[in-house]
């Protein structure tokens, strides 16, 4: 925990920071962390317009709880060629610009040392982006200290955060090399939001053939209870929906390979 492994030794020794705010989990709890032992602290966020709905908002309501102040840079990715066509190397692309405009409004804030909330269980060989964090050195306290994800939901416990579902960018969710539209985006944002009304946990709707077909990674627990809601997310606008029997399944695009 923080106390045993240095984290808030460490985050002391970086500051002033600047935390990468997804509004996910993790980042949150590094920001919350750094607030509870008085670190100077901003918290910058960027709204790429592939966020799922919520976290932008969550991002938000959290630093005004914790008294951070929050900057929040527009940076529409679906400009960039390597994203709207879902080249190979899109996330390192997406990450490496994300992470640019975020070191720059950190300099322009006076903040020496910007942080994000990457962990021990995190792979690089299934998060290209990290790649874009050590080239920019962008400092990850929890990977440093050897924290992982059960540590970071413990201490979300003492500082009172909700843990979230894990989430992930809305392009995830297109096979790689089939382009990104703002369409599909709104598509699969809508597909997922009513479904989290009803199935709890981590789930996904993959969508191909231009969101013509949707497959639905969820929780086999839930499979019967998803029955009963295809024909309210075929009604969204899709061709076909199915239920992928394995559940969900990491590695984003990638997973409609397996």
């Amino acid at each position: 925990m923080a106390r045993d492994c240095g984290l808030d030794a460490l985050l002391k020794s970086y500051e002033p920071i600047a935390v990468a705010l997804s509004g996910g989990t993790d980042s949150s709890v590094l920001l919350a962390d750094a607030r509870r032992h008085n670190i100077r602290a901003i918290a910058i966020s960027v709204d790429t317009g592939l966020t799922p709905p919520g976290e932008l908002a969550a991002a938000r309501e959290l630093s005004e709880r914790l008294g951070v102040p929050h900057v929040v840079i527009p940076l529409d990715m679906l400009e960039v060629p390597a994203v709207r066509e879902n080249r190979p190397d899109r996330c390192y692309v997406c990450k490496r610009m994300m992470m640019e405009a975020i070191v720059r409004e950190a300099e322009r804030q006076g903040c020496r040392t910007v942080v994000d909330g990457t962990h021990a269980g995190d792979r690089a060989d299934a998060r290209p982006g990290m790649r874009a964090l050590r080239e920019l050195g962008i400092r990850s306290p929890f990977s440093e200290c050897g924290m992982g994800k059960a540590d970071i939901e413990t201490l979300a416990g003492e500082l009172g955060i909700t843990v979230r579902p894990p989430s992930a960018c809305l392009a995830t969710r297109i096979p790689t090399g089939e382009p990104v539209s703002r369409e599909c985006l709104a598509l699969v944002a809508a597909a997922e939001a009513l479904l989290a009304r009803e199935i709890p946990g981590t789930l996904r709707v993959r969508c191909t053939g231009r969101h013509a077909r949707a497959s639905i990674e969820a929780d086999p627990a839930y499979h019967e209870r998803l029955e009963g809601l295809l024909g309210a997310v075929k009604d969204l606008g899709f061709e076909d929906v199915t239920i992928a029997q394995e559940g969900y399944r990491e590695g984003g695009a990638d997973s409609w390979k397996r």
